[in-house]
């Protein structure tokens, strides 16, 4: 049976109309602390320490875990400071008290601090921003003492062979993130995870921050479409193939969804089928959008602020989203046996060779011309401005 970790919004309606599916935990942080987290400050709803607290014990009666996310993957050296060490502690105390069951760190030396301070108090889950894509390096958590790894989406959601053999050589669980739809073997990983690291850390000021990693990709894929199916996302119905070799954890994300687009992901995933536009399941943003989709377009712009401003408002990245989606991916028309290709282990990275995902992308995904040239001309204003 599978185990879903679910994101959170912090609506005490999500608990309920989640109930009745096998979500073993939701997880979720305060949009600024002394860690720092995967999503910027400047993307997430307002939320006050009274809503989160509430929100807490709440999930906790249900008798499901609470998973508060401490992902940062860079600490910028705070933790040679004694100081900042002590506030750690004392915040996680503070997560205790709330009856917090559960912690996601990507940075080994939380890991340390976390055992010797609290032994097994908390669930710990390594984050995907630790980017475990080998044995080797899940074998490093897993002597720590870690419970569950969620591995590094972009490398190993597809290597079935990796994933096979972790399971049977690991104590700790696997955790496969199935809703994202970042590049295959993404080469701005490391330099993005480590900016978002500051974006919702108390220490730096995040709200001006412009997600420079994540316009890179995006016009990336803008401009290769087929890199939209390479994406390791997982799809509802391919998730019986990870169930098959011993998975059972399944991560669906995101924080700043509304109640009904994450109680669809969970529907869908549970129900292992979903007709209609896989982006809205793969998609970090975009979900919510206002009645009135016509596209407005802007011709001046002042600075490198209005265009990351006008980019948002057009995909709906932290805000409502006021314009059609630019690509719609077909998720009926994506053959019934796509992963096979990868659990044969056909793929062998040499995608100018093989373009399998290419062909699928020109059969699945029907572009929106008018949506695709402005963003195009979105991305291009971005990296004149940039530099």
């Amino acid at each position: 049976m599978i185990k879903i970790s679910l994101a959170t919004n912090f609506d005490d309606e999500l608990i309920e109309k989640v109930k009745d599916y096998p979500i073993y935990e939701m997880y979720g942080k305060l949009n600024v602390d002394i860690i720092g987290g995967g999503r910027p400050t400047n993307y997430l709803k307002e939320l006050d320490i009274d809503r989160f607290e509430k929100h807490v014990k709440k999930v906790r009666e249900r008798g499901i875990n609470f998973n508060y996310l401490l992902n940062s993957a860079c600490l910028a050296n705070f933790n040679q400071n004694e100081g900042w060490k002590n506030n750690v502690l004392d915040f996680l105390n503070y997560l205790k008290s709330l009856n917090v069951n559960a912690l996601t760190i990507s940075n080994p030396y939380l890991v340390q601090l976390v055992k010797k301070h609290f032994k097994d108090e908390f669930i710990i889950r390594v984050g995907s921003f630790a980017c475990v894509d080998t044995y080797d390096k899940a074998k490093f958590w897993d002597d720590m003492g870690v419970d569950i790894i969620c591995v590094d989406f972009c490398k190993v959601n597809r290597n079935f062979e990796m994933l096979k053999y972790m399971v049977k050589n690991l104590r700790c669980k696997i955790e496969i993130l199935c809703t994202n739809s970042c590049l295959k073997d993404c080469p701005m990983i490391h330099t993005h995870v480590n900016d978002i690291a500051h974006a919702s850390n108390s220490n730096f000021d995040g709200k001006k921050y412009e997600d420079w990693g994540l316009n890179f990709c995006q016009s990336y894929q803008l401009n290769n479409l087929h890199e939209y199916i390479k994406s390791p996302w997982v799809r509802p119905e391919d998730l019986r193939y990870y169930e098959e070799i011993g998975i059972e954890h399944f991560k669906i994300t995101e924080r700043d969804f509304t109640t009904s687009e994450l109680v669809k992901r969970v529907e869908s995933y549970c129900n292992k089928s979903y007709k209609g536009n896989l982006l809205d399941l793969i998609q970090g943003s975009g979900a919510t959008f206002k009645e009135n989709l016509k596209l407005e377009k802007k011709n001046l712009f002042n600075n490198r602020e209005e265009v990351v401003k006008e980019i948002q408002r057009v995909r709906g990245i932290g805000c409502v989203r006021e314009a059609e989606r630019h690509i719609v991916i077909h998720n009926e028309l994506i053959p019934s046996n796509f992963i096979e290709f990868f659990i044969q282990n056909k793929c062998k990275g040499q995608c100018s060779n093989c373009n399998y995902c290419r062909k699928i992308s020109e059969k699945v995904i029907e572009k929106n011309e008018e949506v695709c040239d402005y963003l195009k001309k979105l991305y291009d204003k971005f990296e004149s401005l940039k530099f």
